[in-house]
């Protein structure tokens, strides 16, 4: 039986993706019985590793799609062309594993604005997913060594984030966020992970007063979510419950909206944090990061949080 296999997507090469997938292969140890193999032009894994004065290990596979070459293009610019290729090197690997050819994919960054100068008109990895997988309503999560933060909404206005979070969703990320955290292992004595829910408004709506969705919405799909077996803590005021799952009080907290839990994430470790993709038929991960056009082609970037997303995928793979 062939072992599993991780895709690594090179993202938009006018970005730090060449890059830190090349110093993060330096970094990383791959684990036995687990394969390996980037999608993305050859030629321009090898540029970014010359320029690093490095080599690409001789045991990792190279998919090349032949799609772009090193003179077009220009680092740290918004280009269509990058756009399209990251777009379809990701598209590439989403297919391989609805094939069941992989079993996971680690992806370096892409560009909203090129993708979409390019003519995809999606808002992310996560969107393009929710798309090609028929996989509705699939979470975003961010992992930390300390903390996991599951989200109710991600890339949309806090206006349409409003309206869109209701007691459904809210019982699925949660679902998700837990049988996450139980599948690797971060849970309680008990067996079960401790799961607080951030409030939507100041100081949790302080009992109506500033809002009611904590009443009408979040307590009734924690009283559904408590008698289906998925006890959680709260609501809390979100500028205090973060602070509680670092201390190890909760393993997961549930944001409301994007800014909500990214925020707080990235703040605490912009280094270590993953984000990973919850409610596929695959492991997806990736660093918590964007392109960094203003560092591209220039050495400096920090490969830590591509070493941390390639370590979730192969142990979320692997077990």
């Amino acid at each position: 039986m062939p072992a599993p296999l991780l895709l690594v997507t090179l993202g938009d090469p006018a970005g730090i993706g060449p890059e830190v997938i090349v110093k993060a292969l330096h970094r990383w140890r791959r684990p036995e019985g687990l394969s390996l193999r980037l999608v993305g032009e050859y030629s321009l894994l090898e540029e970014a590793a010359s320029r690093l004065g490095l080599r690409l290990p001789p045991d990792v596979q190279v998919e090349s799609l032949g799609l772009l070459t090193p003179g077009s293009v220009a680092p740290g610019l918004a280009q269509a062309r990058c756009g399209d290729a990251a777009y379809r090197y990701f598209a590439h690997a989403v297919q391989a594993c609805l094939r069941g050819e992989a079993q996971g994919i680690c992806t370096a960054p892409l560009s909203k604005e090129a993708m979409n100068l390019a003519g995809h008109a999606f808002v992310g990895h996560t969107d393009i997913l929710d798309r090609m997988t028929g996989e509705k309503g699939v979470v975003m999560a961010l992992w930390h060594p300390k903390l996991v933060v599951g989200h109710v909404t991600d890339h949309m206005s806090l206006r349409q984030a409003l309206a869109t979070i209701h007691g459904p969703r809210i019982e699925q990320v949660v679902r998700l966020t837990w049988d996450a955290l139980v599948r690797t292992g971060r849970v309680a004595e008990d067996g079960r992970p401790r799961i607080a829910l951030a409030g939507v408004n100041p100081h949790a709506g302080e009992h109506g007063l500033f809002g009611r969705e904590e009443i009408e919405i979040l307590q009734p799909a924690m009283e559904k979510l408590a008698a289906d077996g998925y006890p959680t803590f709260g609501p809390f005021a979100a500028d205090t419950v973060f602070l509680q799952g670092l201390r190890g009080r909760y393993h997961a907290v549930i944001a409301m909206y994007h800014d909500q839990g990214f925020g707080p994430m990235k703040t605490i470790g912009f280094a270590d944090g993953v984000n990973c993709t919850l409610g596929l038929p695959f492991v997806r991960t990736s660093p918590d990061h964007g392109t960094a056009f203003e560092i591209a082609g220039q050495g400096v970037a920090e490969p830590e949080s591509m070493v941390a997303s390639l370590a979730l995928a192969a142990d979320l793979i692997l077990r």
